[in-house]
């Protein structure tokens, strides 16, 4: 009987395991499905451009995530606060920067005190309460080449989220 129990217990624990693998795998699918989820209807994505940029960053925090997980600081996920002084702080992972932010016409331009790769821009669209960067090579007159090649997506602290998998 102790045999029989071994031998029993053993299958439990193989396929224990088994169960934990698919679960894993089934969890990396939906992970790689939402970062590769696809807009409804991208012309609902709205382009923000002078003032109306500028007050979507004056003195907002930005929780956000990118599109592609980021090896040097083992994370996707970033915060930052852009103060309406033109200051920004940023965190992602263990990396802490301070920099300045500007808004020019369709542009929002970041540079990191502690970074020398010089100026970073984003142009921004906004869909519900999440405010998608794009690089400004992949946008277009008409708007993004293919929304779903998104470099940034963000909620502002406060509001609740309206991205795929972004939490408010």
């Amino acid at each position: 009987m102790s045999a029989a129990f071994h031998s029993n217990g053993a299958n439990l624990v193989m396929m224990l395991k088994n169960m934990s693998i698919i679960c894993a795998l089934m969890c990396l699918a939906n992970i790689e499905a939402a970062a590769q989820s696809s807009f409804e209807n991208p012309e609902d994505l709205k382009l923000l451009q002078g003032e109306e940029l500028k007050a979507a960053f004056a003195d907002k925090t930005h929780y956000g995530t990118y599109k592609q997980f980021r090896d040097e600081t083992g994370t996707s996920q970033y915060t930052e606060h852009t103060k309406a002084d033109g200051t920004t702080f940023y965190i992602e992972g263990e990396m802490k920067l301070t920099g300045q932010w500007r808004s020019s016409g369709d542009r929002i331009c970041y540079r990191y005190d502690e970074e020398i790769s010089g100026v970073h821009c984003f142009i921004i669209f906004e869909l519900g309460t999440c405010l998608y960067g794009y690089s400004p090579e992949n946008v277009r007159a008409s708007g993004p080449i293919d929304p779903n090649y998104w470099n940034a997506k963000s909620i502002r602290k406060g509001d609740v989220s309206t991205c795929d998998d972004l939490l408010g």
